[in-house]
């Protein structure tokens, strides 16, 4: 069975390379909580919101997709993934996501495996 998950990343990750990176392994480092599991599978969910918001993703790794959002791009994926509902388990996630700088781009991370 698939795992699928689905993370904001440190663009900044050294052994992460935006171009050229070894297909093994090549993901940004995950800054705070895993988001909850999405609600349809293989992350058919984010890759729909990339191409609906126009983000610029790529695949880095022979299973992970990166795209690089802003902190507002994050909130807004959240509100597109999980509804206007906020329920426990994203209460944590969005406190995180509020933390994060407002002039940084930062790496969302979808990888299955």
């Amino acid at each position: 069975m698939t795992y699928c998950s689905t993370y904001i990343g440190d663009l900044e990750d050294p052994s992460f390379k935006w171009e050229g990176g070894d297909w093994n392994g090549n993901i940004p480092g995950r800054l705070g909580p895993e988001f909850p599991p999405a609600p349809e599978h293989y992350n058919a969910i984010f890759h729909t919101w990339v191409t609906d918001a126009g983000v610029t993703c790529k695949q880095t790794d022979f299973d992970g997709w990166v795209a690089r959002v802003t902190k507002q791009q994050i909130l807004a994926y959240i509100k597109y993934c999980y509804g206007a509902a906020t329920k426990a388990e994203l209460e944590k996630l969005i406190k995180f996501v509020n933390t994060l700088d407002d002039s940084k781009q930062y790496g969302l991370v979808a990888e299955a495996y």
